[in-house]
């Protein structure tokens, strides 16, 4: 027996708190026997172990336990935790629980006094970057528009993606009812202000005024870990004093982390190796080997280096920067008063480039600070803007380090002094030579051979296992590619064709290939061999298997929720479909294929595999970085004769699943003003109003555009009012499609009365969450009577169009004599009174589709009274309508009268063979060889 050595006055007949639930989870072995033990059930024994994978068995502990205290409530006491393991012989766990039932039970979970102490006064007394300038204003976080990318299943059984609007503070669960890691990923832009928003929290941390949830806050800044191999413990990268640092870790490992916020800065800047495989990456996904497994973690990155995040994270932010009316806010808060503001504000509105990278903190601060500098002048582009900020670092450097000399001016970078130049150059390849080992700290050794470093680096001192060192890095990362793009331009000619062919490749290079095409012009011979090349390249992926990837990773989870879960087979997993054998011969109707093939072969397959995650969100392919980063690399270079000579290969545009801001936006527009290319298509972009508003010039001047598609994009209020803007000043365009946009009532209407008068073909809203009401309902009747070059209409997947929106649908048919096509599937309709009213008097509908709307034999018979004096009618798609062999005799009996229809697809609602359906026709007297020829078009 164990041996009762506890004090004898104690109550071990409380029940046991959360936080000592979580320390014995820690050392719990044969948790199921335990789980016995304690009363709880073999269906609920095998419900924790289903909860989770093989691999995290802590998580299984914790959740047995929180499971046992839940189910006996009072009764989950020590008391019984101590006499199971008594029985079980385990007398040092009956010892523990012992000594944890001493502590009184808190809300949270509480650590050392001195590291606590230590994080919080760091934060509150220290700045982070210390030496960095300019001078500029760092503490308009708070400003910052951050949103949440949340990823759903829609009612139409569509995967939609959409921006939300959050209040930070509101991000993270409540740590009592944590029950497992919680991992935020940050996303954004250089110098949308991600590293100073971390801080930002920090400080409020430590001045208790936020995140008090959080028992620590730790902040590690990556780059500081950015030429070292990885820490071997989570010890060596705590940000505290070497003697506390073995105390603080054994505390955070003993409780699982729980109470932990992790602050992980600067993704992007580590190495590739250690993001592959280093402490930092078992810190974010969970590795039990480590203990955090109820610790809370945020990381941030920039774009191009966050792929492998985003199926680690369980949450997906992004900071924008500033919204559009704290711009002149922003700016106002920099100059310091209403005049200055006013002149720089006049000055950038005849710069949209400058006026739309100001979105981004830090280029907002650069900009303003040069204004000053350069007594209310600006410089043309952003380019300039940086080589103007590196100037003025190099002349502060020299004016300081010889104060009463007089110095003479000093132009531009180009035209340094001799004395200076040897020091600039040598800094500029140590810059590009960093980024391309990915490195962003320089020790002292490397900076012995460079004369001076003209006051364009800041040390910063890391603990490492020899003792401490001082490693330095530039101002900003923004500033060393920089530097980077101007050692390229002054390499040999081939070499710098060899470099911009591989760094068009390589999203982490693209800001130095635009730096390099605003310095050069891209005036080097063979350059525009390399653009043509690389554009063919893009093209040639965005084929037709390509197309067949992106539409079956957009359904396969919604056939998930919206198939599997009706027909009793949530808990099934189905084998992965090869889409590469679902993409029809000719490459036409892919969606509709490739879903109907989908569909039969997951009901069909052995039960298998169906995806790692139940839980992780649906990656996509990005396609079309490459095409993006020309655009900007044309719009920085300024060359006219480029676009001239890559008139005839742009001709079609397809950007998918690539963040675009609104610099990138300009030069999108930019390059559509300039080119020749008719259609534009921006698939899962999330372009926000501004991103609009920078698109909208070049597409007012393009002399060609005319399709434009922006697919699976969240288009808020104010981005719709911006899409009005473009397609009132355009006059080309005529074709639109806002498939798996979320218009909802407000912006039907906006989108029709913005169309109203215009030349339009073909429009398409298809799964765009549309609402057709008696508010709405008239305005698209009016505008299908109004737009007679109306050609095609698509409101497939918007059953929220309901009954309501088939009468005002029918009423215009009536009127309207240039619709061509229309296409009501899946739009929730079941009565076709009013549709059929029009049917017969319209006299230009060629195909309509009315699949997946339950019509029934009813609607069906009405149907086929109304298009038996239709004399246009061609193509009728009528597959699942819920109807049976009476509405196929009623659509046979059609026929009779109906001379122009020659398809009628219907054979997914009744299950019959030719033979069959000849049988039943002959026994009905419906039987002729043209009735057949139209009904066994697409029977099984």
């Amino acid at each position: 027996m164990c041996a009762n050595s506890g004090p004898s006055n104690l109550s071990l007949d409380r029940p046991c708190s959360e936080d000592h639930l979580a320390i014995i989870a820690k050392d719990l072995t044969h948790w199921e026997m335990v789980a016995n033990i304690l009363g709880l059930s073999e269906a609920e024994v095998e419900e924790v172990d289903l909860s989770y994978k093989s691999d995290e068995l802590p998580l299984k502990r914790i959740k047995m336990l929180m499971k046992w205290k839940n189910k006996y409530k009072e009764d989950a006491t020590y008391e019984r935790l101590i006499k199971a393991f008594s029985f079980l012989k385990r007398c040092d766990m009956a010892e523990r629980v012992r000594e944890l039932s001493t502590t009184p039970p808190s809300g949270g979970v509480h650590y050392s006094t001195p590291f606590a102490e230590q994080l919080k006064t760091w934060y509150a007394y220290t700045d982070p970057d210390p030496d960095v300038w300019p001078p500029i204003d760092r503490t308009k976080f708070c400003k910052l528009e951050i949103v949440k990318i949340e990823t759903a299943v829609s009612v139409n059984g569509t995967i939609v993606k959409k921006r939300v609007s959050i209040d930070l503070c509101n991000t993270f669960s409540s740590q009592k009812k944590l029950k497992r890691k919680e991992t935020i990923l940050i996303e954004g832009a250089p110098g949308c202000g991600k590293s100073r928003l971390l801080w930002y929290m920090c400080q409020k941390w430590a001045a208790g005024e936020m995140f008090q949830q959080f028992s620590l806050v730790i902040y590690i800044k990556l780059r500081e870990f950015n030429t070292i191999q990885s820490p071997c413990s989570i010890a060596d990268i705590l940000p505290c004093s070497s003697d506390i640092k073995e105390r603080a870790w054994r505390e955070i490992k003993e409780v699982n982390g729980k109470g932990v916020l992790f602050l992980l800065d600067g993704w992007d800047e580590l190495p590739q190796n250690l993001q592959n495989n280093s402490i930092f990456k078992d810190i974010i996904k969970s590795s039990p080997k480590h203990s955090l497994l109820l610790s809370t973690v945020v990381v941030t990155s920039r774009y191009v280096s966050s792929d492998e995040l985003h199926r680690l994270a369980t949450s997906h932010l992004e900071t924008l920067g500033f919204a559009d009316h704290e711009v002149k806010e922003c700016i106002m808060d920099i100059t310091g008063n209403e005049e200055a503001a006013h002149a720089l504000m006049e000055a950038l509105e005849s710069r949209p480039s400058l006026l739309s990278s100001c979105h981004l903190p830090l280029n907002a601060m650069i900009i303003a600070y040069v204004f000053q500098v350069k007594m209310n002048n600006l410089p043309t582009t952003l380019l300039e803007t940086f080589k103007l900020l590196v100037l003025n670092c190099i002349l502060r450097h020299v004016i300081k380090r010889e104060p009463d000399r007089e110095h003479e001016y000093i132009a531009s970078l180009e035209s340094l002094p001799k004395e200076l130049q040897e020091s600039f150059y040598s800094l500029c390849k140590m810059a590009f030579c960093g980024l391309l080992e990915h490195r962003m700290l320089f020790s002292k050794e490397e900076l012995n051979s460079i004369p001076d470093t003209l006051s364009l680096l800041y040390g910063t001192k890391l603990q490492e296992p020899t003792g401490p060192r001082t490693m330095y890095s530039f101002l900003h990362q923004t500033i060393q590619e920089l530097l980077a793009a101007m050692h390229m331009s002054r390499m040999p000619p081939e070499d710098q064709l060899k470099r911009f062919h591989a760094f068009i490749a390589k999203p982490m290079f693209h800001p130095v290939i635009q730096f390099y095409a605003g310095i050069t012009s891209l005036t080097l011979n063979g350059i525009i061999g390399i653009l043509h090349n690389t554009l063919s390249y893009c093209w040639a992926r965005i084929d037709v298997e390509t197309s067949a990837m992106i539409v079956y990773q957009r359904f396969r989870k919604a056939f998930m929720s919206n198939i599997m879960s009706p027909l009793g087979l949530s808990e099934e997993i189905f084998q992965t479909v090869d889409y590469k054998q679902l993409i029809p011969p000719d490459g036409n109707g892919l969606a509709h294929a490739i879903e109907r093939a989908m569909l039969l072969s997951l009901l069909k397959t052995a039960v298998e595999q169906y995806m790692e995650d139940d839980d992780a969100q649906p990656t996509t392919p990005s396609v079309g970085k490459e095409t993006q980063v020309i655009a900007n690399c044309l719009y920085e270079a300024n060359n006219p004769t480029l676009y001239e000579l890559l008139d005839e290969k742009i001709q079609n545009l397809q950007i998918i699943n690539v963040p675009l801001t609104p610099s990138d936006c300009l030069s999108l527009g930019c390059l559509i003003a300039r080119s020749r290319i008719r259609c534009l298509d921006l698939v899962w972009c999330d372009l926000s109003s501004y991103c609009m508003e920078s698109l909208k010039q070049g597409l007012g001047e393009s002399p060609c555009i005319s399709e434009l598609q922006i697919a699976d994009s969240s288009l808020d209020e104010q981005t719709i009012q911006k899409l009005r803007d473009v397609i009132r000043i355009n006059s080309n365009l005529n074709s639109l499609s806002l498939g798996f946009c979320t218009l909802k009532h407000k912006g039907l209407m906006c989108i029709l009365n913005a169309l109203k008068g215009f030349q339009m073909h073909s429009l398409s809203l298809c799964a765009s969450n549309v609402q057709v009401d008696d508010s709405n309902g008239p305005v698209l009747q009016d505008f299908i009577i109004g737009m007679p070059s109306l050609v095609a209409l698509d409101l497939t997947w918007n059953p929220l169009i309901g009954d309501n929106g088939a009468y005002y649908i029918g009423q215009a048919l009536k009127c309207n004599n240039s619709l061509r096509t229309l296409t009501l599937c899946g739009c929730g309709i079941t009565g076709i009174v009013s549709l059929c009213e029009g049917l017969e008097k319209n006299t230009s509908l060629t195909d309509l589709d009315l699949n997946d709307n339950n019509i029934c034999d009813d609607g069906i018979k009405r149907l086929s009274q109304s298009l038996a004096s239709n004399h246009t009618l061609e193509t009728l798609h009528l597959q699942r309508c819920g109807f049976t062999e009476f509405g196929i005799k009623s659509l046979a009996r059609m026929l009779f009268h109906n001379t122009t229809i020659a398809t009628i697809l219907w054979d997914e609602n009744v299950k019959m063979t030719n033979e069959e359906l000849m049988q039943m026709l002959k026994q009905c007297g419906l039987w002729t060889h043209s009735i057949a020829a139209t009904l066994f078009h697409c029977t099984l």
